[in-house]
Order: structure tokens, then C-alpha cells, then sequence
């Protein structure tokens, strides 16, 4: 039977041309027909004039990507960053969508679109072909679309949940700024005058000098009231250090760049020692919180080596892997007990951070012999958490 015989190619060509043409010609009624489906739905698109005429304008451009397609061409490439804008909120009304809208809108564009075309299919079976390319076009944008536009969301909610992050430390910041800062500093200018007052009395000869602080205990000999004085001051002062470091931490913004952020805290800080940092690898293999939990490991690492170690050399180096971070800093500085009581803090500290990202913190240190920090955090489950 000639009707199953197959299309020469060059009478398909041109079947292909009409169609493509047809769809152009078409394109204002299928619009029509798109906004009145949209008004019968009351879609919260169309409640907006901005977000109305951004979905007109989509639709006409997923219209003629479909024309082109159909005629062999390849779509034109496009800024998306208006569709996306549909989906982000970004309008004039602050009217916020979401996914759900915009499948309904691609839904709607898609019947539309179908039953304007297949009309034209009823009345000439011979562009079946054609409807069927136009159809797989027509699918293809608008996926594509929808794809992009549900990445910005999730990027977006991503956004929002950091932000809302970085506002609660900064309010945590305040309040122990504001609370236990301001009762530190008062109590330290209360044990300032406290001496002050002591040491005058003590050279004037008075009897007041002797407090309950310089009474021996069960006769065991005691610091005398200097020296008790300049341990308190310490503790004191070792207190206050480690809250502006506390709420140094929390008033950070999100660490974008593992790499640069070291890079301004070492030119921040003041050291004779050669420091050395190399980083290799790809960033963007790391999520932003391992990121930003790394930096702050690290920083700490660097800091107590510069503060406590007196190193001639400290080297730091991170090796950033699909699967891991990986990072060393070495020194070669005076070393400490890992097990003494005035290193567990800080270092319990780190380790803990760690471990949240179910990572690994190994320190190697000895008197005399300098400090290896060894922090290891596993990569693949985040990033397998990204991908889905």
C-alpha cells in the first residue's frame, strides 16, 4: 500500500518546514489560549502583571525553541535567569511560588500547545510525523525548564535555611557579648581594684591586709597574694580571650572559599615563623558547612601552633578529593603533652567538630619535637546528599 511507504527525505524536509512554520503562525492563539487556561485556574502567576508577562514570554520562547527543533535546528541558547525568577519570588508583589506552581503552569502550556497542534494533525494524518517531533521538542524545553528552575529553588531554600543560620549565631553572639562578656569585664575591673586596694594597705602597714585569700589552709603553704593575684588574672583574662574568639566564630559569615579564608587570617595575624599553606583540589567537592568547619578546625590549629608552639616553620596543606578533605599542620615548636589539662579544651574542641561531620582529628605532639594535626573528613555522603 502506497500510504505505508516511507516519506522521501527531501518531502520530509519540507513536511518538517511546514510544520515549524505552522507552529510560528500558531504561536499567538496558543498563547491566548495558555493566559485564559491560567485565568480559569487562578494561578497565583497571573496575579501579578510582572510574573504574567515573564510567563508569556516564556511560553513564547519555549514556542520557538519548539519550532526549531522540529526544523532541525538547534534551539537558541537563552538567559534562564528570568524563568527562575518565577520560581524564586522575585516579583514587584513579593508573591512567592514554588515547584508546584510551576508544574501546574507547565502543565498547562504543555495541553494547550497539544491541542492546538494536533488540530491541524486531524485534518492532514501526513504531519503525524511532525506533531510527534514537536511533541518530544516541546517535552525537552520544557523539562530543561523545570530542571533549572527547581536547581535555583533548592539553591535558594539552601540560602535561606544559611541565613537563618548566620542570624541565630549572630544572636547567640549578642547575648554572650552582652551577658557574660559585660559580667567578665566587670569582674575583672572588680579584681583590679581589689589589688589596688590591697597593695596600698600593704604598704601602709594596715592589718587589713591579710585576707581570707592569704590564710593558709590546714598549714599548708600557699602562693603569696601576688602571685595568687596574677593566676586569677590570668583565668580571667584566658576567659574573656576564649568568649571573643566564641563569639568571633559566630558573627562569621559562611566561609565561601576554604583557601582565601586562611589566606586573610594569616595575613591578619602576626608571627616571625615561615608559614607555608597549599591547597589543592576542587572546592566545590566539599558541601559550604564542611567548608566552613574545616576553616574553623584549622584556624584554631594555626593559631594555637603561633600562640603556643614558637615555631620557626609551621606547614599546612590540604588535599580536597571527591571523597574526602584531607588536611595537616605541622610545626616545629617547643610540642606539648597531648593529655594536659591546659590543652584538652581546645583541642576537645576541634575533635568534636569533627566528628559532627563524622570526620577524624589526629594530633601527634611531643616537648621538644614540635605538633602534627591531622584532620580527615569523608566527603561521599555529602556529596550524595547533594545530588538527590
Amino acid at each position: 500500500m502506497t500510504g505505508d511507504l516511507p516519506t522521501p527525505p527531501g518531502e520530509a524536509d519540507a513536511q518538517h518546514e511546514r510544520f515549524a512554520e505552522l507552529i510560528r503562525t500558531e504561536r499567538a492563539t496558543i498563547l491566548a489560549a495558555y493566559a485564559s487556561s491560567l485565568q480559569d485556574l487562578a494561578s497565583p502567576i497571573i496575579t501579578d502583571a510582572w510574573t504574567r508577562e515573564q510567563a508569556m514570554r516564556d511560553a513564547a520562547e519555549i514556542i520557538a525553541d519548539v519550532a526549531a527543533l522540529v526544523e532541525g535546528n538547534e534551539a537558541r541558547p537563552e538567559d534562564h535567569s528570568k524563568t527562575l525568577a518565577l520560581l524564586t519570588g522575585e516579583t514587584q508583589a513579593g508573591i512567592r511560588l514554588d515547584p508546584v506552581d510551576l508544574l501546574r503552569v507547565a502543565s498547562v502550556l504543555f495541553e494547550v500547545t497539544v491541542r492546538s497542534l494536533g488540530s491541524h494533525v486531524r485534518s492532514d494524518p501526513n504531519l503525524l510525523p511532525c506533531f510527534i517531533a514537536a511533541i518530544v521538542a516541546l517535552n525537552e524545553s520544557i523539562g530543561k525548564r523545570i530542571r533549572e528552575a527547581t536547581h535555583g529553588y533548592a539553591g535558594l531554600l539552601l540560602e535561606r535555611v544559611d541565613q537563618a543560620h548566620i542570624e541565630e549565631r549572630r544572636r547567640i553572639a549578642r547575648d554572650l557579648h552582652d551577658q557574660l562578656g559585660e559580667s567578665m569585664s566587670v569582674a575583672l575591673r572588680q579584681f583590679e581594684l581589689y589589688e589596688l586596694v590591697s597593695e596600698r594597705e600593704l604598704a601602709a602597714g594596715s592589718s587589713t591586709a591579710t585576707s581570707r585569700l592569704d590564710m593558709p589552709v590546714r598549714g599548708a603553704p600557699l602562693p603569696g597574694p601576688s602571685a595568687r593575684g596574677e593566676s586569677v588574672r590570668g583565668a580571667i583574662t584566658e576567659t574573656m580571650r576564649r568568649l571573643r574568639v566564641v563569639t568571633s566564630d559566630l558573627r562569621q559569615e559562611t566561609v565561601r572559599s576554604l583557601e582565601n579564608s586562611l589566606v586573610m587570617y594569616l595575613d591578619s595575624v602576626t608571627s616571625e615563623a615561615d608559614v607555608r599553606l597549599r591547597v589543592s583540589g576542587n572546592e566545590s567537592w566539599a558541601p559550604p558547612p564542611v567548608i566552613g568547619e574545616a576553616f574553623l578546625i584549622i584556624r584554631e590549629a594555626i593559631r594555637n601552633a603561633l600562640t603556643h608552639g614558637y615555631p620557626r616553620t609551621l606547614l599546612i596543606d590540604i588535599i580536597l578529593a571527591p571523597h574526602e578533605l584531607h588536611a595537616w599542620v605541622e610545626d616545629d615548636g617547643c610540642g606539648f603533652l597531648v593529655g594536659e589539662p591546659s590543652a584538652g579544651v581546645g583541642l576537645s574542641s576541634m575533635s568534636e567538630r569533627a566528628a559532627l561531620l563524622n570526620g577524624r582529628l589526629t594530633v601527634t605532639s611531643a616537648l621538644g619535637h614540635g605538633t602534627q594535626l591531622e584532620l580527615l573528613i569523608p566527603l561521599s555522603g555529602a556529596r550524595d546528599a547533594r545530588r538527590e
